[in-house]
């Protein structure tokens, strides 16, 4: 028998999935990312390396930019580029306004129904207006930031290899470091609301991220590895799916949210330092649903860093220099963090600065195996218990307990 869980519901994408069921037991769970194929890694090869940031952009709405930074990152590195520090805050705060607007829409939008009981934001709104009010409102301040340091609020082409193309005015500085204020207070009634969530879902054996907070070297593991994605994790193709499946070690592991919070809970700021210790025991856990909690506590880290970023860039003014590049022979690979956890980007650049070689991983193909896992242990913990309606809802809460971005996950490398 199989238990068919239809296309996904409030994820961005399609996907779906099976539960296997033999003699009355559960034997597997099976996540099909039936998407078709983007090409996006086709699409660079021979291309000039100034254009292919905004070819990458196209890849996905919601993390355009992370994308494009993890472009522009793995060509500086192929070429040696060493950009200052306003470009490298720049970056960081639009990253920022990223996952402002996509743990805004990810919580509000789609889990909070979850939690109050709705099949939809819309209904939820009748009585719970308020809520999803400042959540719009969060969401709308990260695409300000978007828009600001990646020229559109989607699919903006102002990142460039050694710079930007634009470079944000005082006002627009200024304007940002109001915002963080008026909206802290959204930001912390979150973490109250998703703390309040059941838990559930696998528990990975390992979580990885890059080595700086929203952008790094390396990548790092829960296990104290330092590491390049070559040296440790493994991708297989699936005939089911059009998504790769990682390994770290040959083990399940976890990308998001989570995983930087269990990682990287040092560099947090006060007050979402504050509020990781005041839930540092529920997050230990490891639930894969606890990713929902640790994106309520990432609102709050970013308006906090976004205003101690704009101060820096108002206090020493904003210069607006590229850095000059000059196109040789070199292989780079650029590690940033997407809202949903670590994103790739692997290009081999030839002596006229054309691209021989790319390759990207996303956090939705590096989770798949966790989120098969999930699946496989709500199923066997729920069926029979339960009424299949029931059964199925709980798997779609624990899939979107991901926040899997569907689109950006399916790639290929060969035809």
């Amino acid at each position: 028998m199989i238990l068919e869980l239809g296309e996904f519901t409030r994820v961005e994408g399609n996907g779906k999935a099976e539960v296997i069921i033999e003699n009355g037991e559960v034997k597997e769970a099976r996540v099909k990312i039936v998407e078709g194929p983007r090409f996006f890694e086709l699409l660079t090869l021979g291309r000039y390396y100034w254009d292919v940031p905004d070819l990458e952009a196209r890849i996905c709405a919601i993390c355009y930019l992370a994308h494009s930074f993890a472009s522009v990152l793995g060509i500086e590195n192929a070429f040696g580029v060493k950009v200052p520090e306003e470009i490298q805050l720049l970056r960081e705060l639009g990253l920022i306004g990223e996952i402002l607007e996509s743990h805004s829409l990810h919580l509000y939008l789609l889990v909070a129904p979850d939690l109050f009981g709705y099949p939809d934001a819309i209904r939820m709104a009748s009585k719970h207006g308020e809520i999803v009010r400042e959540g719009l409102a969060l969401k709308a301040f990260g695409n300000y930031i978007r828009e600001v340091i990646g020229g559109r609020e989607i699919h903006g082409i102002n990142v460039k290899p050694g710079g930007f193309g634009r470079y944000p005015t005082e006002d627009e500085l200024e304007k940002i470091d109001k915002s963080c204020d008026a909206l802290l207070r959204f930001a912390k009634r979150a973490v109250n609301i998703f703390a309040t969530q059941e838990v559930f879902g696998a528990v990975p054996e390992y979580h990885i991220a890059t080595d700086g907070y929203l952008y790094g070297e390396k990548l790092i593991a829960s296990d104290g590895e330092r590491f390049d994605y070559f040296e440790h994790i493994e991708e297989k193709s699936l005939p089911y799916s059009f998504a790769k499946q990682s390994h770290y070690k040959e083990s399940v592991f976890m990308t998001g949210a989570l995983s930087r919070l269990m990682v990287k809970s040092d560099r947090l700021t006060p007050i979402a330092k504050e509020l990781f210790e005041q839930h540092r025991e529920k997050l230990s856990r490891g639930n894969v649903s606890l990713n929902n909690l640790a994106q309520a506590i990432e609102l709050v880290y970013s308006l906090e860093r976004a205003k101690e970023i704009v101060g820096k860039l108002l206090d020493h003014g904003v210069k607006g220099e590229n850095v000059p590049i000059e196109p040789k022979e070199g292989e780079g690979i650029g590690y940033v963090e997407a809202p949903r956890g670590v994103l790739i980007h692997h290009y081999r650049i030839d002596e006229n600065g054309n691209i021989t070689y790319s390759n990207i991983i996303t956090p939705t193909a590096l989770n798949h195996a966790l989120m098969e896992l999930s699946l496989y242990e709500e199923a066997r913990k729920h069926y029979g218990a339960v009424d299949e309606n029931f059964l199925k809802h709980k798997l779609e809460e624990t899939v979107r307990a991901f926040d899997p971005c569907i689109s950006c996950s399916v790639h290929l490398v060969r035809l």
